[in-house]
């Protein structure tokens, strides 16, 4: 009987040492990684925060703390990894984007996304986006959303952002203005669309589309529209000329 039991314990002993020698074998080394979904940040800061070599076991590569790493770039929402065996990583990322500016201080842009959240501090801006006038906040830093007493405002902030990514309008509006969020207003250079506040937000960026495609030459134009009543029973909205 003791003879037996030992048999058997040798021969799982000698599978068990086997498997483990198969798997830790250099034919589970990562030799391909795949990475999809980057668009701002190079996909050599990527492989770099992985923190892959030649003898990563693809079975044991802590993808949680490669994860960690990766997201330590602020403009990195998430990442998820999957394995294709025998050593093939796929690598897919989410990125944030800038929505627009705040000039925390002169030579000082905060970068936010279209939640508030502070991406980067540049003495400089990059892109042609939106810069946010009138939103105080109490606090800032870098990967962490504005600490912004007045919510109403910021939410003013975030809502119209979004909408005017969507719209295809980020690129053209030069200022959104918070200082009364009763009366906020969206610039697109010297045209101001008075739109009040958060209330049907969609249709007045909608409107605002429909007229900037109507106007000749908007980019030369001086004027403002009211759009704080979309609802009034006229449905007509003036473009009044500034001299």
């Amino acid at each position: 009987m003791k003879s037996r039991v030992l048999k058997w314990a040798l021969i799982i002993c000698v599978l068990s040492f086997s498997i483990i020698l198969f798997l830790i074998s250099p034919i589970f080394n990562v030799s391909e990684i795949i990475i999809t979904g980057n668009i701002i940040v190079a996909e050599s800061e990527v492989r770099e925060r992985m923190e892959i070599s030649y003898t990563t076991n693809i079975l044991f590569y802590n993808q949680a703390a490669a994860r960690r790493r990766i997201i330590e770039n602020h403009y990195i929402a998430e990442v998820i990894f999957t394995r294709s065996f025998p050593n093939r990583l796929y690598v897919q990322v989410w990125e944030r984007r800038t929505a627009a500016y705040i000039q925390q201080s002169p030579g000082t842009f905060l970068y936010i996304d279209d939640q508030g959240r502070v991406l980067e501090i540049r003495s400089t801006t990059s892109q042609t986006l939106p810069i946010v006038e009138g939103l105080n906040f109490t606090h800032f830093a870098l990967g962490e959303i504005l600490d912004v007493p007045d919510s109403t405002a910021f939410n003013i902030v975030t809502q119209y952002s979004q909408l005017i990514y969507r719209h295809g309008l980020a690129n053209r509006v030069t200022h959104i203005n918070v200082s009364d969020t009763e009366n906020t207003r969206i610039l697109f250079g010297y045209v101001e669309f008075n739109v009040g506040g958060v209330s049907d937000s969609e249709t007045k960026v909608r409107i605002i589309k429909g007229i900037l495609e109507e106007m000749p030459e908007p980019e030369l134009a001086r004027g403002f529209v009211d759009l704080r009543d979309i609802n009034s029973e006229r449905g007509e909205f003036f473009f009044v000329i500034l001299t």
